[in-house]
C-alpha cells in the first residue's frame, strides 16, 4: 500500500513502527534544500545573488575556500532581498587559512523565504587575495 516502515525501536508488538509522511521527511531530512552560490573573489565588496525556489527558512550558510587568505579575514554578509539575516555573517579566518577551509553561520531570525526570494552574499573584511569561496544556503522547507 506504499506505507514506509523504519525500524526505530520496538512497539508493543515488537516490530517496525509506521511513520507518517511528515515524520518520514523529517527523519530523512528531505525537507532541507541547498542553494549553491559561487563567490568568485573574497576581495572587495562585491555582492553575489541566488534565486530561492522554496518557501521556508534559511537555517544555515556554509562556505569552503579554494585558496589561502592573506592580510586579514574575509566576511560574507547574508541577506534576503535587502534584509540582513540575523546571525548571518560568515567570517573566514586568515590566520592558518588553507584551501578547503569551511566556515559557517547559523541564522537565528530574519530568515524566512518565499518562492522567488533573492538571497545574497556581500564580501567584506581585509583579505587581499582573490580566493574563491563556494557557498550554500541551507533552506528548511515549510
Amino acid at each position: 500500500d506504499g506505507t514506509t516502515y523504519r525500524n526505530i525501536g520496538s512497539n508493543t508488538a515488537g516490530g517496525a513502527v509506521p511513520l507518517t509522511a511528515l515524520a518520514q521527511r523529517t527523519a530523512l531530512a528531505v525537507n532541507v534544500e541547498y542553494i549553491p552560490l559561487r563567490v568568485t573573489t573574497l576581495v572587495g565588496t562585491n555582492q553575489y545573488w541566488a534565486y530561492c525556489p522554496y518557501a521556508g527558512a534559511v537555517t544555515g550558510i556554509v562556505s569552503i575556500t579554494e585558496g589561502v587568505l592573506t592580510t586579514g579575514n574575509a566576511t560574507l554578509t547574508c541577506k534576503i532581498g535587502a534584509t540582513a539575516i540575523t546571525d548571518g555573517v560568515i567570517t573566514i579566518t586568515q590566520v592558518g587559512s588553507a584551501a578547503g577551509d569551511v566556515a559557517t553561520a547559523t541564522p537565528s531570525a530574519a530568515n524566512p523565504v518565499v518562492v522567488g526570494s533573492k538571497l545574497s552574499l556581500t564580501v567584506g573584511g581585509t583579505n587581499a587575495t582573490a580566493t574563491v569561496a563556494n557557498c550554500w544556503f541551507e533552506v528548511t522547507r515549510s
